[in-house]
């Protein structure tokens, strides 16, 4: 099996988290919580997240059940 790198996003694309429009990443980049930064980075249509922050975020089913089982 072939493993592609996926490229961490630009930050050219940040935008305020109340901005976010559909298919931008909404991964929080920034500490501040008030005023929360996200990604911004282009998104499938079935992801909040870009496929850099999806894998930091998601585990496969496989994996969370090997986890609950130890």
């Amino acid at each position: 099996m072939t493993h592609h790198r996926i490229a961490e996003p630009s930050p050219q694309y940040r935008i305020a988290l109340l901005e976010a429009r559909a298919r931008q990443c909404r991964f929080i980049v920034s500490d501040e919580l008030r005023d929360a930064v996200c990604c911004g980075a282009p998104t499938s249509e079935t992801s909040s997240w870009c496929d850099w922050h999806r894998q930091l975020v998601y585990t496969p089913r496989a994996e969370r059940d090997r986890r609950r089982a130890a």
